[in-house]
């Protein structure tokens, strides 16, 4: 986390200077030919992780081919930072760059800031008429303040609470004390008898320090004071200080081995993340393993952690900018889209319709055979929307260091959420 949050300070300097880029409201709008259903087209599309063979799966589909015929598709994929890290360089430089691009949600801001992307609020895409569909706060989470849509959510992550149903027990806690805990404090609680009974509840408090924060994607900024309000923010950095100081964390860094493996060992039995990593751990983390369970967060509080979003670059050519919209339109308003990615790499769907498709009543059998997909339906359309701004990937970078501080011990509560606020200040001035 640390690394990605200086990743972030870093390459601010250098979006700057595409600030006009994709935020012009009617930027070009006019020159953009008219997708022509008659014409053959290749399409780019520079993708992460696993999207491509998710993706693949839908052009692969019988609808999407019977709707375009005419369209092929090339894929330029590379691991997570890989690909963030190329598009935010060839951006910056003003490159040629693929039809469309993906990114993760966590980078909207930095390219609010830095610009190169288009605005398709904007004729002749008019997104947010054709997003009118998908779930409102992921809608809100790619909107500037100005009214810019600078991507379109095709998946999203709402944020669950993950826990093992053997070690719980065996630490004497009914799970339903876990499903029924009404804030943290219940939760660091049950920490401590699974701690007396020599478990660790939690890989690291940085796993569960932007849960507060409803995921941290816009929200940093009330009538343009950072970090407001106070009482959210604290008990933001009190939660991690809380589960450091108790000694009810393994201290794994994030994707580490130790990290990933704690999840199929026995090392943890909580965790917190969005609904994409009941996927990660019933496809490779721990496909053995048939005791992880799922439900809400403490209080049902909403928040999400993750999520996919598409992109048009400015670079594009005028040319290619219809039809590569009419591929991210496919992707993120087609029912057979939103399901098929779903079924393949278990990114839960932006678009509302399919959260009452028969699918998503189903007992899924890793976790318990439960309907846990309704859990994330709810959660999905509880969450609060929060617009993102210019300024908002300086002030998750800043509070990142915050967070760490604290954790560290190097920083008391009240010292890391003062010089945090001090120093956002002092960088938007």
């Amino acid at each position: 986390m640390k690394r990605i949050l200086v990743f972030l300070l870093v390459l601010g300097a250098a979006l700057a200077t595409l600030v006009s880029c994709g935020q012009q409201a009617g930027a070009a709008g006019d020159s953009i030919a008219a997708y022509d259903p008659a014409q053959s087209y290749t399409v780019s599309i520079g993708l992460y992780g696993d999207l491509e063979a998710a993706y693949k799966e839908v052009f692969a589909s019988a609808d999407f081919k019977a709707k375009f015929p005419n369209i092929t598709i090339e894929y330029q994929t590379s691991d997570f930072g890989g690909h963030h890290n190329r598009l935010t360089t060839v951006l910056a430089a003003n490159e040629a760059t693929n039809d469309i691009e993906a990114l993760e949600v966590g980078y909207i801001a930095q390219f609010v800031a830095g610009g190169g992307l288009s605005n398709l609020a904007a004729a002749p895409f008019n997104g947010v008429s054709v997003g009118s569909g998908l779930v409102s706060f992921a809608m809100a989470n790619a909107t500037t303040t100005e009214g810019a849509l600078v991507a379109m959510p095709v998946d999203i992550a709402p944020a669950v609470m993950f826990y093992r149903e053997d070690l719980v027990r065996a630490a004497g806690v009914d799970p339903r004390e876990i499903e029924n805990a009404r804030n943290w404090d219940d939760i660091l609680a049950i920490s401590e008898r699974l701690k007396a009974a020599g478990q660790i509840a939690f890989p690291h408090p940085n796993d569960v320090a932007m849960v507060p924060l409803s995921g941290g994607k816009g929200g940093w900024f009330v009538n343009n004071q950072p970090l407001e309000p106070k009482a959210k923010f604290m008990g933001a950095l009190e939660l991690v200080k809380e589960i450091r100081d108790r000694g009810v964390d393994a201290d794994y860094g994030a994707w580490s081995g130790p990290w990933v493996e704690g999840f199929a060992n026995g090392d943890v039995a909580l965790m917190v993340n969005g609904a994409w990593f009941g996927g990660a751990l019933r496809t490779w983390m721990a496909p053995d393993i048939t005791d992880w369970r799922i439900t809400y967060l403490p209080g049902k509080a909403p928040a999400a952690l993750g999520g996919t979003y598409l992109g048009i670059p400015e670079q594009v050519p005028a040319d290619k900018k219809a039809v590569a919209w009419e591929i991210i339109k496919y992707l993120t308003t087609s029912e057979n889209a939103q399901l098929t990615v779903f079924r393949t790499i278990d990114a839960y769907p932006a678009l509302v319709s399919t959260y009452t498709n028969p699918v998503m009543n189903e007992n899924v059998p890793y976790f318990g055979n439960k309907p846990v997909r309704q859990i994330f339906a709810d959660v999905a359309q509880s969450m609060p929307n929060e617009q993102v701004s210019e300024y908002d990937a300086t002030a998750l970078a800043i509070w990142g260091n915050a967070v760490t501080g604290v954790i560290t011990g190097e920083l008391g509560v009240e010292e890391a959420y003062n010089e945090a606020r001090s120093q956002i200040i002092a960088t938007i001035q």
